[in-house]
């Protein structure tokens, strides 16, 4: 049904739509709203022979301009996912306000879907590339735990379990929950004292009763030897047994005095 005749000559009733029109979004978006409706007509003109922006109507926006235009604001104008998509509700608001039309949407009220898939690829172009994770290597080991063996941590335990942990982890090519606990310390999964085994003066070997490839957990024994150097897995595993005289116990630090496994943080 259109509208009356008698509501069109009607200014009261005008005023007070455009003033809840305008109340509908604040000032800033507004403003945002009309820097984006006002390049797309610019790149419209650029781009669109006899383009007259006076006449053009939004019902005349097809999927592909649209989607030329985000190209257009990635590639050209060099504007973020976030940016653009202001532009795109910028265009929107003009088309339904002015022309009683969404332009982002077909004659059935559906989103474009090709469009919302080159949103997407300008979204993931902007992901932050993963941070490159450098080895630990052997030259490195020595340094931490030269550090750590100067009392870094200025607790001698503390200081020698972190020194095992380093080099166990290192010869035994363990992943960081191989010998950590998440949250809640478990004897079923976690490595405990009774999972450190001296097999003779030279070797010492490790219980990993949960690893990522043993999915059955039957437990891998990690064997490992005396060297020369202050990164022996063999000398520092035997340091640190003698400060616990409980067998079954887990491997704990010992901060402030109080017992607690080594946790991942």
């Amino acid at each position: 049904m259109h509208l009356p005749s008698s509501f069109r000559n009607c200014v009261e009733l005008d005023q007070a739509v455009d003033s809840l029109w305008n109340k509908s979004i604040n000032v800033n978006t507004r403003n945002v709203y009309s820097t984006g409706y006002k390049c797309f007509i610019q790149f419209c003109g650029n781009h669109i022979t006899g383009f007259n922006s006076r006449t053009f109507n939004m019902s005349k926006v097809s999927e592909d301009l649209l989607i030329y235009f985000v190209a257009h604001c990635q590639s050209v104008l060099k504007l973020k996912y976030s940016t653009i998509k202001l532009y795109l509700a910028g265009v929107r608001f003009h088309g339904v306000n002015f022309d009683n039309v969404n332009p982002l949407c077909d004659k059935f009220g559906h989103t474009y879907q090709r469009l919302q898939n080159v949103l997407n690829g300008v979204k993931k172009s902007e992901s932050k590339p993963l941070r490159q994770k450098l080895p630990i290597t052997f030259k490195i080991l020595q340094e931490i735990v030269t550090c750590l063996q100067c009392g870094f941590f200025n607790h001698d335990y503390m200081d020698l379990t972190f020194q095992t942990a380093c080099v166990l982890a290192f010869y035994g090519f363990l992943r960081c929950n191989e010998f950590t606990c998440r949250t809640v310390f478990d004897p079923d999964s976690n490595l405990c004292v009774s999972d450190i085994n001296f097999v003779s003066e030279c070797e010492v070997t490790v219980n990993l009763k949960a690893t990522k490839t043993d999915i059955f957990r039957q437990g891998i024994i990690i064997s490992l030897f005396k060297i020369e150097g202050v990164v022996c897995p063999y000398k520092l595993l035997s340091q640190l047994m003698s400060y616990s005289n409980n067998q079954t116990g887990y491997l704990e630090i010992l901060p402030a005095g109080r017992l607690q496994a080594l946790y991942q943080q």
